[in-house]
């Protein structure tokens, strides 16, 4: 991490009454002017986005129109194949 001792010097060896009269000259108009030179582009080639463009949100948990009975056999469905997949690799793997 870098010191702040050179920041600490340089805040000291210019008076206060200096400090202020730089933030004095600061003119928003002439920064925002030179931040892009480029004119504005649409977001598509066609120009604006049509309605309805957006994604719909996506549902929550709480939201879902699945039951809860259902999600836990899904559940158990995918644990009982992968178990079965090891049984069937751990014959596959076995010596003869």
């Amino acid at each position: 991490m870098a010191s702040t001792k050179p920041l600490a010097m340089l805040v000291r060896s210019r008076p206060t009454s200096s400090l202020l009269a730089s933030t004095r000259t600061f003119t928003p108009a002439t920064s925002t002017a030179l931040f892009s030179t480029s004119n504005p582009r649409a977001a598509t080639p066609q120009g604006p986005p049509p309605q309805g463009f957006r994604m719909p949100r996506p549902l929550r948990w709480n939201e879902s129109k699945e039951s809860a009975l259902d999600k836990a056999g899904r559940y158990f469905l995918m644990t009982e194949m992968l178990r079965g997949m090891y049984v069937v690799l751990e014959q596959y793997f076995r010596p003869p």
